[in-house]
C-alpha cells in the first residue's frame, strides 16, 4: 500500500509542478498580447465555473465508470486544452477552453482525496492528507520558479509550452496505480439518505466555510502574478520567487500540521492560523514597499493553507466512504461556483486603476473575517468529538472510543 500512495503522491506532484509552470506565466501571457484585467477576470471565472460543474458531473462519474478511468481521461484532455489556450489568445474563443480546462483540471484533486481515504486508516489519514498537500504545495515552488524563470528566458509562450510538454511525464505514475476499483449505480450516487443529521450539520458548517473564503479568495488569489505586475512591476522571474516562497512556506506547513494539531488541538490550531489572516489582510491594503509586502502576502497564504489539511481529514472520516467523491464534488462545486463570481468581479473592482486593489483587499477582507466566525463554530462544536480526538490523538489525552 505504500508503494501505490508513493506513485499517487508523485502523480500529483508532477501535476501540481506543470500546473503552476503554466499558471504562473499564463496571465502575463494574456497582458503581453493585450487582454485588459476585466477580460483575464473574465477568463478566470470560466475557469472557475468549468471547475465547478464539470469538475462535479465528472466526480460522479468517477462513483459509476470508476476512478482510475478518469484520473486517466482527464490526464489526456489537460495538454489539449493547454495547447488550445496558447494558440487562441482571443478572449472570446479562451472563455470557452478555460471553461472545460478547468472542469478537467480540478478532477485530479477531488478524486485523489477520494482514493487516499480509502488507502489510509484513521491513525496514518491525517499524515497522508498532510504530506499530500505538503508536496502539491512544494511543487508548486518548483513549478512557479521554473515557470516564471523559464518566461524570463526562453519567452513567455515557450514556457507555457514546455509546461504543457512535461505534463506528460505524469502519465508513468498514474498508470502504475491501482485504485480501488469501486462502482456505483448513478442513482445511488445521488442518494444521500445515509448521511446522518449530525454529518449534515458538520457537511452544512463545511460548505459555509468553503464559500466565505472561496469569495475571500477568489478576489485576488488566482492573480497574484498580476498583483506583483500591477503594483510593483516586477518581471517573471521574481513573480515566480515571490510566489515560490509562499508555497515553499505552506509545504512545510502542511507537511507537519498534524504534528503541530496533535500538540495544539486541530480546530484550535485552524482557528487561529484564520483569524491571524484578518490583520494580514488589512495590511496589504496599506503596505506598498514591495518586500514588506511579500512578506505579508507570504504569511497570509501560509497561515490560511497549513490548516487545510486538517478539515479535509476530519470531514472525510466523518462522512461514509462511499459519498467521500461525491461530497468533494459539491464541495468543489460550491467554492468554483463563488470564486468563478469573484473572479468575475475582479476586473470590475480594480479596472485600470492601482488604487482599485485596495478595495478589492478590503471585500476580501470581510469574506476572512465571515469564515473565521464558522471556524470558531467548528472549534466549539468538535474540538472534543471521538472522531477528532482520534485522528489527532494528544499524548495527554486518552484515546476515545469511535461512535
Amino acid at each position: 500500500m505504500r508503494a501505490q500512495i508513493a506513485q499517487l503522491l508523485m502523480f500529483t506532484s508532477i501535476g501540481t509542478i506543470t500546473r503552476d509552470m503554466f499558471g504562473v506565466v499564463f496571465n502575463l501571457y494574456l497582458r503581453e498580447n493585450l487582454v485588459t484585467n476585466q477580460e483575464i477576470g473574465n477568463i478566470t471565472s470560466f475557469m472557475l465555473w468549468g471547475s465547478a460543474i464539470i469538475g462535479f458531473v465528472m466526480s460522479l462519474l468517477a462513483e459509476t465508470i470508476g476512478r482510475k478511468k478518469v484520473l486517466l481521461i482527464s490526464a489526456l484532455l489537460v495538454p489539449l486544452f493547454n495547447i488550445g489556450m496558447i494558440v487562441i489568445p482571443d478572449p472570446a474563443a479562451l472563455n470557452a477552453i478555460s471553461f472545460f480546462r478547468g472542469g478537467i483540471g480540478i478532477l485530479s484533486q477531488t478524486v485523489v482525496s477520494a482514493i487516499i481515504v480509502h488507502m489510509t486508516e484513521n491513525r496514518n489519514r491525517a499524515k497522508v492528507f498532510g504530506l499530500n498537500i505538503g508536496l502539491m504545495m512544494a511543487s508548486g515552488v518548483l513549478g512557479n520558479l521554473l515557470g516564471g524563470f523559464f518566461g524570463e528566458w526562453f519567452g513567455l509562450r515557450e514556457a507555457l509550452y514546455l509546461s504543457t510538454a512535461l505534463y506528460c511525464i505524469s502519465f508513468i505514475p498514474l498508470l502504475h496505480i491501482k485504485v480501488p476499483d469501486i462502482r456505483i449505480a448513478i442513482r445511488k450516487v445521488l442518494d444521500f439518505s445515509m448521511i446522518k443529521p449530525e454529518q449534515k450539520k458538520i457537511l452544512t458548517l463545511y460548505y459555509l466555510s468553503t464559500m466565505s473564503i472561496g469569495f475571500g479568495a477568489g478576489l485576488f488569489i488566482h492573480f497574484g502574478n498580476l498583483i506583483y505586475k500591477d503594483l510593483f512591476g516586477l518581471s517573471s522571474a521574481a513573480i515566480g520567487v515571490a510566489l515560490s516562497i509562499a508555497q515553499l512556506g505552506t509545504a512545510a506547513g502542511n507537511i507537519f500540521s498534524h504534528v503541530l494539531a496533535r500538540r495544539v488541538g486541530p480546530l484550535q490550531l485552524r482557528f487561529w492560523s484564520e483569524m491571524l489572516v484578518i490583520p494580514l489582510m488589512i495590511s496589504l491594503i496599506v503596505v506598498r514597499q514591495p518586500a514588506l509586502f511579500v512578506l505579508l502576502y507570504t504569511l497570509r497564504f501560509i497561515l490560511m493553507n497549513s490548516a487545510s489539511p486538517i478539515l479535509t481529514t476530519i470531514i472525510n472520516s466523518f462522512i461514509p466512504k462511499e459519498k467521500i467523491a461525491t461530497l468533494a464534488g459539491i464541495n468543489a462545486f460550491l467554492n468554483n461556483s463563488v470564486r468563478g463570481i469573484a473572479a468575475m468581479l475582479f476586473g470590475l473592482i480594480v479596472g485600470a486603476s492601482v488604487s482599485g486593489y485596495n478595495l478589492l483587499f478590503s471585500v476580501s477582507t470581510a469574506f476572512y473575517a465571515l469564515n473565521a466566525v464558522f471556524s470558531f463554530i467548528f472549534l466549539m462544536r468538535y474540538r472534543r468529538h471521538p472522531i477528532v480526538l482520534s485522528l489527532y490523538p494528544s499524548r495527554k489525552d486518552p484515546q476515545p472510543p469511535l461512535r
